[in-house]
This record gives C-alpha cells, sequence and structure tokens, in this order.
C-alpha cells in the first residue's frame, strides 16, 4: 500500500464533567481536580468534598477516552499513540470548559487551582503550561513529570503561581527512582516547587490538600 497517507480531522466530543458545589456571585475559588488512568470523574470528585463552601466550587473533568477496564468503564487522557493531538483536544476541551464556568456563573477574579493525580498529573502540568489561563496553584499527585514539558512556559506561569509535588516512596506503579528523577528534572530546569515526599502508597494526601486550601 505504497499510496497509504495518514491524515487528520478535527471533530466535536461531547466531554462529560461534574461540579460539587454552586457557581455564584459569592465564589472566590475554583479547585479544578484531574482524576487518573482508568477512573471515572463522578466518583473522583467524592473525594474532594472537603473543599467545598460558599465561596468554593470543584470541578471534575472526565478524560475523553472510554475503554473497559476488567470488569469496569473508566476514562484516560491519553495514549502514545498520536500523543500530541490527543495533548491538543485536552487542553482545548480543558480551557473550554474553564471559559463555560466562568460565563456561565459571571465570575471573575477568582483563585483558580488545578490537581492532577496520577495519569491526570501529566495533564494537570500540560494545562498549566500549555493553556490560556492563568492558575494560583498547581498540585501533582503521585506521577512521575512529563519530561517533555515546555519548560520555559511552565517557569514563565510560576512566577504568579506555587507548584506542590506530591509522591510516595512505597508508590505500587511508581518506582521511588522514577519520582526522584523528575524531582532532579525539575531542579535541573530550575523550576520553582515545593517537593513533598512522604511515606506511602499511589494516593492523595488530602490532608495535605485541605491545608492548601487554606492557605491564601
Amino acid at each position: 500500500m505504497n499510496n497509504m497517507k495518514e491524515h487528520f480531522i478535527k471533530t466535536p466530543k461531547t466531554a462529560r464533567y461534574y461540579i460539587a458545589g454552586e457557581p455564584s456571585r459569592n465564589t472566590k475559588n475554583l479547585w479544578f481536580v484531574i482524576h487518573g488512568f482508568g477512573q471515572l470523574a463522578g466518583e473522583f470528585i467524592k473525594q474532594f468534598d472537603y473543599l467545598v463552601n460558599d465561596e468554593t466550587i470543584v470541578i471534575a473533568p472526565e478524560g475523553l477516552s472510554r475503554s473497559y477496564f476488567g470488569d469496569k468503564t473508566g476514562a484516560s487522557w491519553m495514549t502514545k499513540e498520536d500523543r500530541e493531538h490527543e495533548v491538543e483536544d485536552y487542553v482545548r476541551y480543558l480551557d473550554n470548559l474553564f471559559d463555560e464556568i466562568y460565563s456561565a456563573a459571571g465570575l471573575d477574579k477568582l483563585n483558580v487551582n488545578v490537581i492532577g493525580f496520577s495519569q491526570g498529573v501529566h495533564t494537570a502540568a500540560r494545562w498549566f503550561t500549555r493553556g490560556k489561563h492563568n492558575f494560583q496553584k498547581l498540585v501533582l499527585c503521585s506521577s512521575d513529570f512529563p519530561r517533555d514539558a515546555d519548560f520555559e512556559k511552565l517557569r514563565d506561569k510560576l512566577e504568579n503561581a506555587n507548584m506542590y509535588y506530591f509522591w510516595g516512596d512505597n508508590d505500587e506503579f511508581i518506582s521511588k527512582a522514577a519520582f526522584e528523577k523528575s524531582v532532579e528534572l525539575l531542579v535541573s530546569k530550575q523550576i520553582c516547587f515545593e517537593n513533598f515526599p512522604f511515606k506511602g502508597k499511589h494516593i492523595i494526601l488530602h490532608e495535605q490538600i485541605k491545608k492548601l486550601a487554606c492557605d491564601k
């Protein structure tokens, strides 16, 4: 098949997301929470009920690709196949979601934060870096850091934001050495961040998230 050529076409897709809390004129804080591989946003968002109050809402976007994981259905953000287009698609999707939430509630001048867990770390980091909006906090939990990130843009975005990197020394999916390499990479690229290694597995340290939420 010597005449075979690869082509691409952009097409609309319906994306699902969940909101905990009610956007209103009183809203001052948004937390976007980005789930990991094989999870669903509706279940993932339940972990963050403690963030919700009269001034704070939580938004959980769901990955654009779904599949069966054993006897359950789950979503993912990307694969290694045609990776760059998948990244472009979810950055555009998350930017559009941000715009919709802002315009629907007439919101302005908010503290906006993003949490990424597991595969969602790569998604959150790329959205923070490539997206058109600014955030106050980037919280990364239990994944290595994407080595192909645009570190120059990341440094620029972090001039007005804070980045936190949480990782467990007994993670069942990612080795301690892989986490340490990510830390070394970030340091070598002169990225300003707070490193939070902990004794534990592939989890989110919700007590630490609560403390970050109280830190205005």
